[in-house]
């Protein structure tokens, strides 16, 4: 039997908040959107979520402890009597019971023809109808009082079955009216009071459930307003949190122009998609675009640079750039380094700046920009001669430089 204490990392006696600690982090290492083309890795997270259903469900684990105590103590019985001094040796040399026993002296046996008979007379009837009434008396008491226990305990239990149906209809009258905070709230106070009660499970999951509905019904209808009301709800209650659920709302609060929340609604899908090159980019995008914050975006963008230099090392090697035609790279590889470039020259950091142009030049080389920005750089930096080359690349490749600048670089 598979012991799922085991498998979460945890002690038998562990509570629910460092069952639901030893979760998250074997689902963030092994979770498939971590671990594509796994199939050990998707397999194990499949355990691993099969063990917190369990254990952190308090009817289930229940459940479960019993079955896991009953399995180690059949185990250890079958050890004991395979190792019981008792037991017969297969290789032992008894032929019979006379062996073991020895053979019966049937001169102790007893003489049945001297012993005194019975006599059936009145008074031994007497007794044993004595006898049956007492026992059947006794017996009828002792169902009486076994049935009577029974249906005092099963009004008991109809009774607080009928509080709880109660309490569950007031729970969802207040989820009905909107005030899903609160009628979740109410029912997970009722499982804390009573935590083997599976009516109140299905009402808490019945109501998370119709929250992502409605939420993505209004997602999809572009009601993005109404759509935050659920998510937000959604991001207090669904443990873990769903990443279409993080897209949705960094997409709504993005959509509604409340950009600071949809950076942290990106921030945190980032958490799970740390390679997500696109992902870094449109953070940075955010923070340099949206929120004015100069440094935060080149911190991405340098982040995203480091990614993409990684990634290509471990495809291709360190000489990468020498197997792999740059020119193949898609679009957002360029903007990548020529919106780093054209940060580092806000910055002043013409060096790192025209190591980005470079990189940008060779991905898109017809682009006449990245030339005219490099010319600034290396101008910056002292080196006019090839700041005029660079300016002369640019116009072949259809960019309009500004006269003055033109003048004072190349003359």
């Amino acid at each position: 039997m598979l012991d799922y204490y085991q498998v979460l990392g945890v002690n038998r006696d562990a509570d629910l908040s460092e069952i639901k600690t030893a979760y998250k982090k074997l689902a963030l290492k092994y979770h498939p959107d971590k671990n594509p083309n796994n199939p050990a890795a998707e397999e194990y997270f499949k355990h691993v979520n099969t063990a917190y259903q369990t254990l952190s469900d308090a009817y289930k684990k229940a459940s479960y402890d019993l079955m896991l105590n009953y399995s180690a103590e059949r185990a250890s019985q079958s050890q004991n009597v395979s190792q019981s001094p008792y037991r017969r040796h297969p290789q032992s040399q008894e032929r019979s019971v006379y062996d073991r026993y020895g053979k019966f002296s049937w001169k102790n046996a007893p003489n049945y023809k001297k012993a005194p008979a019975y006599i059936i007379d009145k008074n031994y009837l007497k007794i044993q109808a004595l006898t049956l009434l007492t026992v059947f008396i006794l017996a009828s008491i002792i169902m009486g009082a076994y049935k009577l226990s029974n249906y005092y305990e099963e009004q008991e239990l109809l009774e607080i079955q009928k509080q709880n149906e109660l309490a569950v209809q007031n729970a969802k009258r207040l989820f009905d009216s909107g005030k899903y905070i609160q009628a979740i709230n109410e029912i997970t106070r009722l499982i804390r009071e009573q935590p083997i009660e599976h009516m109140f499970y299905e009402a808490k999951e019945n109501m998370i459930s119709s929250l992502s509905k409605s939420a993505i019904v209004e997602f999809k209808q572009e009601k993005f307003s109404e759509a935050i009301v659920h998510l937000e709800v959604l991001r207090e209650y669904q443990k873990p949190m769903r990443i279409s659920t993080w897209e949705m709302l960094a997409t709504a609060y993005y959509t509604l122009e409340e950009y600071r929340k949809a950076v942290h609604a990106y921030e945190y899908i980032l958490m799970r998609e740390e390679n997500n090159i696109e992902l870094i980019m449109k953070i940075g995008d955010i923070y340099l675009d949206k929120l004015n914050m100069t440094e935060k975006a080149w911190d991405y963008y340098t982040e995203a640079r480091y990614k993409f230099k990684e990634f290509q090392n471990n495809s291709y090697g360190e000489a990468f750039e020498l197997v792999v035609p740059l020119t193949n790279f898609t679009e957002e590889y360029f903007q990548m380094f020529y919106k780093r470039g054209k940060l580092n020259i806000e910055l002043e950091k013409y060096e790192e700046a025209v190591h980005d142009f470079n990189w940008a030049i060779s991905i898109r080389p017809s682009y006449g920009e990245p030339y005219y920005l490099r010319a600034i750089c290396r101008s910056g930096m002292g080196n006019n001669n090839r700041g005029c080359d660079d300016l002369s690349k640019a116009t072949e490749n259809g960019y309009v430089v500004p006269f003055a600048l033109k003048q004072r670089i190349c003359n």
